[in-house]
């Protein structure tokens, strides 16, 4: 057990347990349409309520992003009486418990799989701060003095009242006890109980994907839900209490205890049809009412031609709101480029689709729902569906930031295509927004926690149809420049009419999907080099990069890192602000081998000037478009490396001034370099550090034309160099190289 160190609470107990009959109970609850219990189904943007009503906070939502938002006066009620005001809120989405504590969920770092908690008392005192991998679930007690949250590792349970926190095992359900001193856990083939960090039950049973779990140690019972079945059981000797079974179109999504009676909400669903109710039990199983709750009448939404057309090698599918057979407004690209400005940035994971609050959601694809969970609060809802019902690998379209209580399917369901799957939630005070992407992962069950969720491809390659007749344009990276260009890896930005040594080129493209406002970033580039004076085709048609990478975990460390190979990012060119439609995305076109794959080694390559005679050169870019719309532009440059003549070795072949590539690079402690000279001169070869301080001379006399090695042993050099970019220049009359070089320790 660990010491949380906390103010004291107040008004640690709500009127939640005031005295009241059962019958009044009832009467401040509903089911919603998919069977959660809930005071009310209402969501009001920019209000939070905590269940009892007693307490709620304000706030007003500024600048959002794809998983994150700027909250801030945020004011706090007792009662409707304000008690507190924060005039920016340290996250994007906050709770309030029974008793009045406040947490925020700080998404700032999601693309890292982070998640910061942070705890408020009733009076505005911050008094917890917790971070975690990959979080997702997390719960109150009905008291609202205790916490517990699931992340990859463990179950971590707080509790604000005993000052003390627990770690449990995993599971795909828990709950606290109504005295906050307990939680029982359940998994698919046991039900445990803790008491204190200790256990103190285990119950195996034959229950299949529990969803939700009950516990009350007051009144010795335990109980779990799945699909089909309700079974309390004692604590004190494990032994069934009761036992429930529905079936057909029914199934048990929700549970809970309140003034001494069971409650299981109940969903009932047909492909017209989705409602839910209450059944309220004894103690001893008796069931003594049942209340009907809200209904949704659904929607037919397959087109009447219902035959998607084939675009290429991808899966046709439609897209996931009605009408399903139009192109829906684009808000986030598949890897679209976002961050914090000059600090860090990320590559956007899946595509985001803007739609009014509340709209339906339905399912692009059928299959078995392996994923309903949210990874911090109540924005971030969603739902996976896998095409097969297989512990092996497989593949599922995931909807995220749906409401909780309209989610129409759990764990284990069937869903065809064109099902509706539950409402998009508010993102601003006016929109919401899907985020939308084929995943991939091992289980029945994807809870997140395991480095796998996947991504596959780019979703526009799959939805039908897209209608966008738009062409990219290629815009001006500097104002009297069509192109930007700067030495390999450095934000020293050179001259087009002055380029040496290695260079990096950048390309600014704009593009809107449909008629979508949002500018995009180019899904594909190539761009090839021509000499002017000859015609000479010096580079052919090279591929920079197609925004449809697979990756293997849905935000691993690929993401950060990967983002630089794609963009540029500096303080000349910081990533895209989060709200502004007008975005700036420049492609770094040269970071790549020519292949459609992406690696961090190929932020090293680069267009090497110096392997050509100095001169004038034409640089043409195409950027298409998901559709395969194109705009062709170009630029003319001058290289100027001093190498004006070319001579040839003793087996006829040209020799031209070159300083070749350290080989290996990276390396440590040793590398060696190569250069080859045209004519004899005298010739000095030197290493600089990258504030250009000279670490080494490795040549320094006359040399015969031909070709040389040279070996540069870091461990040598008076100098002791550290891990780090490095640059070894070659110098032979009015000839200069220069290339990159990295040391790693």
């Amino acid at each position: 057990m660990k010491t949380i160190i906390i103010l004291l609470l107040t008004s640690l107990y709500s009127s939640f347990y005031s005295p009241a009959n059962a019958q009044s109970i009832l009467d401040n609850y509903t089911a919603s349409i998919n069977g959660t219990i809930v005071r009310s189904t209402e969501i009001e943007p920019g209000v939070r309520y905590s269940e009892n009503r007693q307490y709620k906070c304000t706030y007003s939502i500024g600048a959002v992003t794809d998983e994150n938002r700027e909250l801030y006066n945020l004011t706090f009620y007792d009662n409707n009486y304000p008690v507190y005001h924060l005039s920016k809120v340290p996250g994007a989405d906050v709770e309030i418990s029974n008793s009045g504590i406040m947490v925020v969920y700080d998404h700032t770092f999601h693309f890292r799989g982070e998640l910061t908690l942070r705890f408020f008392s009733a009076q505005g005192n911050m008094f917890l701060e917790r971070t975690f991998s990959s979080a997702n679930a997390f719960q109150f007690s009905e008291s609202g003095n205790a916490f517990a949250v699931r992340d990859r590792q463990k179950i971590y349970t707080y509790n604000f009242i005993a000052n003390s926190e627990f770690e449990y095992p995993k599971g795909l359900a828990f709950s606290f006890d109504n005295n906050d001193e307990a939680i029982a856990i359940a998994d698919e083939k046991k039900l445990e109980v803790y008491k204190q960090g200790s256990l103190i039950r285990t119950i195996d049973y034959n229950i299949e994907l529990p969803r939700k779990v009950l516990l009350s140690i007051d009144n010795d019972f335990v109980g779990v839900i799945d699909k089909y079945n309700l079974i309390i059981y004692d604590v004190s000797d494990g032994k069934v209490k009761f036992y429930d079974k529905i079936g057909g179109n029914n199934s048990f999504r929700d549970l809970k205890f309140m003034d001494g009676n069971i409650f299981a909400g109940v969903q009932t669903k047909t492909k017209e049809l989705t409602k839910g109710s209450i059944n309220k039990y004894s103690l001893t199983g008796d069931i003594k009412e049942i209340k009907t709750g809200q209904f949704r009448i659904l929607k037919n939404t397959k087109p009447d031609n219902s035959t998607l057309e084939k675009r290429n090698q991808y899966e046709p599918i439609p897209w996931p709101f009605y009408p399903t057979d139009t192109t829906h407004t684009v808000w986030n690209h598949y890897e679209q480029h976002m961050g914090g400005g000059s600090e860090w940035s990320y590559l956007h994971q899946g595509l985001d689709i803007i739609t009014p609050i509340d709209e339906p959601t339905y399912a692009v694809k059928g299959g078995v729902v392996k994923c309903v969970l949210t990874l911090g609060g109540e924005l971030y809802w969603r739902i996976a569906i896998s095409d097969s019902n297989v512990a092996d690998y497989s593949d599922g379209w995931l909807y995220a930031h749906l409401v909780e209580n309209t989610i129409a399917f759990d764990i284990g369901d069937t869903v065809e295509q064109y099902d509706y799957l539950g409402d998009i939630i508010y993102w601003t005070n006016e929109w919401g927004h899907i985020h939308f992407v084929e995943i991939r992962d091992t289980g029945l069950v994807w809870l997140y926690d395991d480095n796998e969720w996947g991504i596959n491809f780019n979703p526009l390659l799959a939805l039908t149809p897209v209608h966008d007749d738009s062409l990219p344009e290629i815009e001006n990276v500097f104002p009297d420049s069509k192109f930007g260009f700067y030495i390999n890896e450095t934000s020293t930005y050179l001259s087009p009419d002055s380029l040496f040594g290695e260079v990096d080129i950048l390309v600014k493209v704009v593009d809107y999907i449909g008629d979508s406002e949002w500018q995009q970033p180019a899904y594909k580039i190539n761009y090839w080099i021509k000499r002017v004076d000859d015609g000479e085709l010096i580079l052919d048609t090279a591929l920079s990069h197609v925004l449809t990478h697979s990756y293997s975990m849905y935000n691993s460390g690929h993401y950060e890192p990967y983002a630089t190979v794609l963009y540029k990012r500096d303080q000349t060119f910081p990533s895209p602000s989060w709200m502004n439609p007008v975005r700036g995305y420049y492609h770094i076109i040269t970071n790549n081998n020519g292949d459609s794959l992406i690696s961090i080694e190929d932020k090293d390559l680069a267009l090497n000037t110096a392997d050509y005679l100095d001169g004038v050169y034409r640089i043409y870019v195409m950027a298409f478009d998901p559709n395969e719309n194109y705009t062709i532009d170009s630029m003319d440059v001058t290289f100027k490396n001093g190498i004006s003549s070319v001579n040839h070795d003793d087996d006829g072949k040209i020799v031209s001034f070159k300083l070749e590539q350290n080989y290996p690079n990276p390396f440590n402690p040793n590398t060696i370099i190569s250069y080859q000279l045209p004519v004899s001169g005298f010739v000095s070869l030197k290493v600089f550090d990258v504030l250009g301080k000279e670490v080494v001379t490795l040549v320094d006399e006359y040399k015969p034309a031909g070709r040389y090695e040279v070996e540069f042993k870091s461990e040598s050099s008076n100098e002791h160099p550290a891990s780090g970019i490095y640059f070894y220049q070659l110098k032979a009359g009015t000839n200069i190289q220069t290339r990159k070089m990295i040391l790693i320790r």
